[in-house]
């Protein structure tokens, strides 16, 4: 007697009752049901052989794998519908399963009475079958987790699936056969496309010629299927979604898509070469819990599993793997859908002092508090003034831009969906920001400040450099890769990094896979990624790769404390920093939730000077009420609009670079250009070992005749016009009528110089 339990794996239901087991071909009756139209995830050439040749007609629609959940618009057209199309087209699946297929089969499709289409654009998750004979009026609908193969319908396959049928319900016959032919039929193509079916019908007729004897059935060889497939990838691309993009079913914007899809290949790797390992865990950790030489084999005990398990889930790290992993201990949880205003809470949460159970953080401060606050940052601000050589308002912009920046950063995630329009807008609001900062120039004590003002501690500071000790194989790497994962650990509070070396900006591998990858990820799937706030040291050549800079915010903090004043400022500001709390973000963190909640709050606002986001403008609004509540005046160093140090920096690069060697760029009056050798700035000439790359990535591609291709070899070609507006020089190749004699034959007075070297040294 069998103790097999009974269970009912292949669930069946008949107009609503259930019912026993049905054979496949009475599910899919060709004798009372003559037209077929189905929408299935997979086909099988035998199920189809078997089940479906004596239908007059068949439409096959070959939809999507679950693959592409929690991917983009944007993604699902270039990752999962197109990449699956080309992948399938590739691996020559359409030629496989038309050569399986019976000749009587393969003759039905040349003949146009069956059809199997794909969307390679779109990804279909519909699952759906419709049977009917125009004769009787006879149909029947079938839906359920069901393909077209036979495992589907295996009851003692280990899977669970529901098939309900419906006989004869037009209402919903109707409705989905609407839907198939006005939603879903337009975004369709031949699986078997016409260079195929060229090829399969050649073939026959080829064979018919034969005296000899020749045969029904299509078998295409390697040469043949090889130039199939080529074919068909070029006519996907250049034909089918091109059409698709002229029809309106996919945006004009797709080609957008198309050449940014490697962007993030980095991640995509990882996360493939994590999911490989994790498999091979699975699989070995399965392996060794059982007796290994037992005829019968057993389950160890749990005792033992348990130990195996714990090995097991630590193995592929290495002790200074586990040591930079808990260098990140400062956990803020942003949940917008816990938050609850009228009692206080502000949708984040921190863990309890035991880390148990989360608390929620933020709490409303008095009017004296908030004053208090104030004053305690206007004392840090007076401290940068009466220290620091050179110290003006709007250099003291950059620290309180710092602060404003740092209170907002839990919420970083939520404003950037809320101001983009477009994923593209994302990189408006950026996850990242960097001081880059002079040796004395106070830039971990700022990172200290910030550290105070929003948690209360000076504690939270990583050094960029101590992550991973000096001795450590691919320390780069693996620095890397921990700040990576320091960012995903679901919290919300910022990474505060000190320290970080240029190598970092200037190697593709490094910021590119770190920033750029980052916020591609934050745009398409909006998250909670903590933002990294970072320091580096400038000097006159620090630069950073264009697309790392177009989604980084950059501060320039190169002032320097006064050597002679050190002492006095370094009481100064310890006896400062004494007074400092996280009060008031405390309470600006329930200020902004207020802000995210209330839909009439407007978050795409745009400075009229640089045209850029002002992705902190209701930080500003926020903070410029605090003033007027403590009745204390907006201070001088109050930012109120985003500063763009990076372009300043790039355009001062470049402007000493042209005035101090005039002689090196070259004139080409035919193209209205200027040639320069980049290679001349090198070490004989006085320049460092990166100057090359530093000075191709500070100009911008705008600049650059013919884009990316001006900045790229020996030389790079400039725009004239446009170089000397942007570095601020009188163009001396631009005619100008007043260098010319004038009636009485005297030349024109030489206009004064209004250039930067004159604005620079008055």
């Amino acid at each position: 007697m069998s103790n097999e339990p009974d269970l009912t794996k292949l669930n069946i239901v008949f107009n609503g009752q259930k019912t026993p087991p049905l054979k496949i071909n009475q599910l899919f009756d060709s004798r009372r049901f003559n037209h077929f139209t189905a929408i299935t995830g997979h086909v099988e050439a035998d199920f189809v052989n078997q089940y479906l040749s004596k239908f007059i007609q068949a439409e096959v629609v070959i939809g999507a794998q679950e693959n592409a959940r929690g991917k983009s618009a944007e993604e699902v057209v270039t990752k999962v519908a197109l990449t699956d199309a080309l992948l399938a087209v590739a691996n020559k699946k359409p030629a496989k399963l038309f050569e399986a297929l019976s000749s009587s089969n393969q003759a039905n499709i040349l003949n146009g009475l069956f059809q199997f289409e794909y969307a390679p654009v779109q990804a279909i998750y519909s699952r759906f079958y419709l049977l009917s004979n125009p004769d009787t009026g006879d149909t029947r609908v079938i839906l359920g987790s069901i393909d077209l193969d036979q495992a589907s319908f295996d009851d003692q396959h280990n899977q669970y699936s529901e098939i309900l049928i419906f006989d004869n319900d037009k209402r919903l016959f109707n409705n989905l056969m609407d839907h198939f032919k006005h939603d879903i039929k337009p975004v369709l193509r031949p699986y078997f496309s016409d260079n195929l079916l060229q090829a399969a019908q050649k073939q026959l007729d080829e064979s018919a010629k034969d005296k000899s004897g020749g045969s029904n059935v299509v078998i295409l060889d390697n040469d043949t299927t090889n130039a199939i497939a080529a074919a068909d990838m070029t006519d996907i691309i250049s034909h089918d979604v091109q059409q698709q993009m002229d029809t309106n079913i996919i945006p004009h914007d797709t080609t957008i898509s198309m050449r940014n899809v490697t962007m993030d290949r980095s991640q995509v790797k990882e996360a493939i070469e994590r999911d490989t390992k994790q498999h091979d865990t699975v699989y070995t950790l399965q392996k060794t819990s059982v007796s290994p030489r037992a005829a019968k084999p057993k389950i160890k005990s749990r005792e033992k599993i348990y130990e195996q398990v714990k090995e097991a889930l630590v193995s592929g790290m290495s002790p200074q793997q586990r040591s930079a992993e808990k260098k990140y201990t400062t956990f803020l949880y942003d949940r917008p859908m816990e938050r609850n205003l009228v009692n206080n809470n502000s949708g984040l949460y921190v863990p309890n002092d035991a880390g148990t159970h989360p608390i929620p953080f933020g709490k409303l401060a008095t009017i004296s508090q908030i004053r208090e606050s104030l004053k305690s940052i206007d004392d840090v601000m007076k401290g940068y003034q009466k220290y620091v050589i050179d110290y003006s308002d709007d250099y003291g912009k950059r620290f309180y831009e710092a602060i404003l920046y740092c209170f907002t950063a839990p919420f970083l995630w939520e404003i950037r969906t809320k101001a983009s329009l477009n994923p593209e807008d994302g990189n408006d609001v950026p996850n990242f920001l960097i001081f880059g900062a002079t040796a004395g120039s106070g830039k971990s004590t700022l990172l200290r400040i910030i550290n105070q003002l929003t948690w209360n501690t000076d504690r939270s500071l990583i050094d960029f450099g101590t992550i991973y000790p000096e001795e450590t194989a691919q320390k780069k790497n693996k620095t890397v890769e921990a700040i990576e994962h320091y960012m995903k650990e679901g919290s919300s509070y910022p990474v505060l990094l000190d320290e970080i070396e240029p190598y970092f900006f200037q190697q593709d591998q490094y910021s590119r896979h770190l920033v750029v990858d980052t916020m591609n990820e934050l745009i398409n799937h909006p998250q909670a990624v903590a933002p990294l706030i970072g320091t580096t040291n400038y000097d006159s050549g620090f630069t950073m790769l264009r697309e790392t800079a177009r989604r980084t915010y950059y501060l320039q903090i190169d002032k320097v404390i006064d050597d002679r004043l050190k002492g006095e400022a370094n009481r100064y500001i310890y006896n400062v920093r004494q007074t400092l709390n996280n009060t008031l973000f405390k309470d600006f963190v329930m200020r902004m939730a207020n802000l995210l909640e209330d839909d009439n709050t407007a978050w795409r606002m745009f400075d009229q000077k640089t045209g850029r986001l002002d992705f902190l403008a209701n930080t500003r609004k926020i903070f410029k009420s605090y003033y007027e509540m403590a009745g204390i005046e907006i201070p001088p160093y109050f930012a109120d609009t985003i500063c763009d140090d990076f372009k300043e920096s790039s355009r001062n690069t470049w402007a000493k670079l042209y005035l101090t060697q005039e002689d090196d760029f070259k004139y080409r009056k035919e193209d209205d250009s200027l040639l320069f050798d980049i290679s001349k700035l090198n070490t004989l000439n006085g320049f460092t070992a990166d100057s090359i790359e530093e000075y191709r990535n500070a100009l911008p591609i705008e600049l650059c005749v013919d884009g990316i291709n001006g900045k790229r070899g020996k030389f790079v070609e400039i725009k004239a016009p446009d170089f000397f507006k942007w570095i601020g020089e009188h163009n001396p190749y631009e005619e100008d009528e007043q260098t010319h004699e004038d009636n009485s034959g005297q030349a024109a007075e030489e206009p004064k110089k209004k250039g930067f070297w004159a604005r620079l040294f008055g």
